[in-house]
């Protein structure tokens, strides 16, 4: 197994030296070419053994680390939540460079032919390793590909007024920009806009979510905005 996954790791490695700006690392692609935000395609690899042969899962999504954001997030809450983040088998009806995961999220076995012969699923969502590089490699320009057409790069204050991106939802749990942590995380981004009201009207019962809010986090958030509104006046931003 530790075999099988230097060799994928290699391989999304080599992947990465294709794409400009593109790197790897910590089982991430990276581009850190703006210097405000990182931006990260997650495959989100899996390894382990079915029998006497090595399985690699793929969940992948897109995320952004915004510093500003995510230092005030640290500030306020004692831990970092994404900027922005979009998994896969939320926006299937999008994946057009992925056929394979238009249904489901599919799983690669070493040896897919011997794999069914000794009794294995022949369901197709098993797949065999051979397919796996050019799976990731198009799950790297899927990513690509959603940046470019759901986000606005032309400035840091541009890309996060125009958050939470906006996509066509394909999950059964529908549009979660604004449930649970992505709602917390919209919260500091307003705040970092100089726009206070937000997080106290999120925070309200008229504001309503799909999943309970998470209360413990907005009302960090709200005993910081005297301090954050202060900083605001005197100095035109944030202080983080």
């Amino acid at each position: 197994m530790a075999t099988l996954k230097g060799e994928v790791l290699a391989l999304c490695k080599e992947i990465a030296n294709k794409f400009e700006n593109w790197e790897f690392s910590s089982e991430q692609f990276k581009n850190k070419s703006l210097k405000h935000t990182t931006l990260i395609v997650g495959p989100g690899l899996g390894f382990r053994r079915v029998g006497s042969r090595g399985e690699v899962t793929v969940f992948p999504g897109v995320y952004l680390n915004n510093k500003k954001t995510m230092l005030l997030c640290k500030k306020i809450l004692g831990r970092q939540i994404y900027t922005s983040s979009v998994f896969f088998e939320e926006i299937r009806c999008e994946l057009n460079m992925l056929p394979e995961f238009a249904e489901y999220t599919p799983c690669f076995i070493q040896d897919r032919a011997g794999f069914i012969r000794d009794g294995g699923s022949d369901e197709l969502y098993w797949r065999d390793i051979f397919e796996l590089p050019s799976v990731i490699e198009r799950v790297l320009m899927q990513g690509i590909s959603f940046f470019d057409e759901h986000y606005n790069f032309s400035s840091e204050k541009n890309m996060l007024e125009f958050l939470p991106a906006k996509y066509k939802v394909s999950s059964s749990g529908g549009y979660r920009e604004y449930e649970q942590s992505q709602g917390v995380m919209l919260c500091i981004i307003r705040c970092i806009l100089g726009d206070f009201e937000f997080v106290k009207q999120y925070r309200s019962d008229e504001y309503k979510t799909v999943f309970p809010k998470m209360t413990e986090d907005l009302d960090k958030i709200i005993a910081y905005l005297p301090q954050m509104e202060k900083t605001w006046r005197e100095k035109g931003y944030v202080s983080v």
